[in-house]
This record gives structure tokens, sequence and C-alpha cells, in this order.
């Protein structure tokens, strides 16, 4: 259990930071700003889901979520959504597909592909992943009302949304060639 005491760490830092401080410029705090505080919330939850699932890797983990909700998706697919090279998603899905809980299919519209799709084995891991999460989000929305939770929940959608914006006019998160030189 060291990622939990690390968890339990940062949340006593955090608890400390989260009165105002002293200084020319307050909102200059990271432990308040908007940025650090999504960072450090996602990284908690992670190290909260990987307390209580183990057996696979994170990046595994995060495979078997898509594919869940994809399946049928090719290798580079997936890497777009993983946000990893398709090389990644190869040595990911040899490993998964060794475990038993993904399998290829040839796609038929495209002789060269193949299509990924999750075996009944995996069903259990997915469940336990996903009761998991609904347990960690409790925990983390503990103290919030249920108008409090919605709104947080509209305001986070609203934000991507923002953000998928933004990212979309500066052509951010567009897959691009590698320019390294060897």
């Amino acid at each position: 259990m060291p990622n939990l005491k690390r968890a339990r760490s940062v949340l006593e830092t955090a608890e400390a930071a989260s009165a105002p401080i002293a200084g020319p410029n307050p909102d200059q705090n990271p432990e308040r700003a908007t940025g650090f505080l999504l960072r450090d919330n996602s990284r908690l939850m992670r190290v909260a889901f990987t307390d209580r699932v183990s057996g696979l890797t994170q990046a595994q983990w995060g495979a078997l979520a898509h594919l869940s909700r994809h399946q049928g998706l090719n290798q580079v697919g997936l890497a777009d959504l993983l946000e990893v090279q398709p090389i990644t998603v190869a040595r990911l899905i040899d490993k998964l597909a060794a475990l038993g809980l993904v399998e290829r299919r040839p796609d038929p519209k495209d002789r060269r592909a193949q299509q990924l799709f999750l075996t009944d084995k995996a069903q259990p891991l997915l469940d336990q992943m996903w009761d998991a999460g609904d347990e960690i989000l409790d925990a983390a929305f503990s103290g919030f009302s249920e108008l409090e939770r919605h709104d947080f929940i509209e305001m986070m959608i609203r934000m991507r949304a923002n953000l998928s914006r933004l990212a979309q006019d500066s052509g951010v998160g567009r897959r691009t060639p590698s320019r390294r030189t060897g």
C-alpha cells in the first residue's frame, strides 16, 4: 500500500495549502491553481484505482476500457484514443492477447488490418474496474450535495468542450510524424 501512503501525504499537503497564502499574489499558489488541482486529483484517482484493482497496468486497463466501448477497433484507432504510438499499442495488445483478454480478427474491409475484440475472460475484470471507479468517485464526491455533484460534472463537460475547440483551433492533439533525428 505505498501508493495509499503517498496519496495521504499529498492530501495532507493539499489541506495545509488550502488556507490562503500570505504574499503579494495568493492566486499564484500552485495548490489552488486549477491546472494543478486537476492534475493532482487525476493522479490521486489513479493511485486509488491502482490500490483497488491489481493485476494489470494502467495502460492495459485503459486499453480494455476503450475496447469495451469500441469493439472492432483497429490498433491505430486504439493508439489515437490512448494517445500513444501504434507500436506501443501493438505490444500492449500482444500482452493482453497472451492473457486471453483480447483477440485480433481480420478486418473484412482491409486485409492488412486487424480488428480488436474483448474476450469473455475480460468481462469480470471490466466489472471489477467499473466497481472500483464507482467507489473512488463516491469517495471523491463525499460531502458534495447531489446538485453540487451534477453542477461539477456539467462544468467539467463544458470545460472539455472548450478545450477540445482550443485544441482543434491550434492543431494540438493531432498526430504528426516524429521529427526526431538520430
